[in-house]
């Protein structure tokens, strides 16, 4: 997984926002019809089955099973909103 600057910059922006000590970025797949999503919420505190990783100062908590769909992504901020770049879809839609 990798972040552009620009996601950093929005990302760093919205944890100070938010005041909260320990507070992070989580990435978690949430199944679909199609192929499983991935999520970014922040969070006050590292859920379980997450493996923290910090880029640039900022605290990623990375869900276990969303692990391997971030292999190749970068995150981007671009037109007020966040993109995958390089996501791969494995399977077809219903």
């Amino acid at each position: 997984m990798k972040i552009t600057p620009e996601a950093i910059e929005a990302l760093s922006q919205a944890l100070s926002n938010a005041g909260k000590t320990g507070a992070g970025i989580r990435i978690f797949a949430q199944e679909g019809c199609c192929d499983p999503s991935l999520q970014m919420s922040l969070v006050e505190e590292m859920p379980p089955d997450h493996q923290r990783v910090n880029i640039e100062n900022v605290d990623f908590f990375v869900e276990d099973k969303a692990q391997p769909l971030l292999t190749g992504v970068t995150i981007d901020f671009a037109d007020g909103g966040f993109r995958l770049l390089g996501l791969e879809y494995q399977g077809g839609c219903c």
